[in-house]
């Protein structure tokens, strides 16, 4: 799945509705339709809020620890409703914008829906442009 919209002004409750909710669609869909399938999901590689890496020590290709007192359901229904508790974490962890908040939370939701009969894939490309104009 690489369709999502990159606007990174983008209010949470749209960036929800277009980064992540067709993504869980499509992961359940795979689900619902083949077994033992795979689902690739394009993410960005700025899904770690304020953190930064150095070329000596670049940042580790693993899911954003969001630490246990976040829940990324949580996260999702408040950016779909009222955004308060969403903006307290995107603002905690120091997200620059709700295209790369959108990406993380919608990350940690996939691979919590991850069951055994799909393998969820996260790729993280640094930009992704279009292909025709």
């Amino acid at each position: 799945h690489c369709a999502a919209s990159v606007s990174f002004v983008q209010p949470l409750d749209d960036a929800a509705k277009s980064n992540i909710t067709p993504a869980l669609q499509l992961q359940q869909l795979t689900h619902t339709l083949w077994k033992n399938a795979r689902y690739i999901h394009m993410s960005t590689a700025f899904i770690h809020g304020n953190e930064q890496g150095t070329a000596q020590m670049p940042l580790e290709e693993k899911l954003f620890d969001l630490k246990e007192n976040v829940n990324a359901y949580e996260v999702y229904r408040s950016m779909l409703d009222t955004q308060s508790y969403a903006s307290c974490v995107m603002m905690e962890y120091g997200f620059p914008n709700s295209y790369t908040f959108s990406k993380c939370i919608c990350e940690h939701l996939l691979l919590h829906n991850q069951n055994s009969d799909v393998d969820t894939v996260i790729i993280r490309p640094s930009i992704v442009g279009p292909s025709i104009s």
